[in-house]
């Protein structure tokens, strides 16, 4: 992750969230690890625009990446996707950032 900002949120988290096309692929990876030949197939984008938002995504933490010989399969970070929404509910409910 980049870093938490003083009000207690990661930009870089929120700026790779801030994207339709990297929702449409965690979305796909939400249920089963898959590879990127896999996520291409599997939603409205190519092959090497799938690989450049993957990068955004990891460089977020928001997907974990595990290798299995040649290919390598990208699952979503759960973790840091209950952090981010931990942070978010905490502001609507109390008006500050947890």
């Amino acid at each position: 992750m980049g870093g938490l900002a003083n009000n207690g949120f990661d930009c870089e988290i929120l700026k790779a969230l801030a994207d339709d096309v990297r929702i449409e692929i965690l979305e796909t990876i939400g249920l089963k690890e898959l590879n990127v030949n896999e996520i291409a197939q599997k939603t409205s984008v190519s092959r090497p625009t799938v690989s450049h938002h993957l990068q955004i995504l990891k460089r977020a933490d928001l997907v974990s990446a595990r290798k299995d010989g040649k290919e390598t399969f990208y699952s979503v970070n759960t973790y840091t996707l209950t952090s981010i929404s931990q942070s978010l509910l905490g502001f609507i409910n109390f008006g500050k950032f947890q």
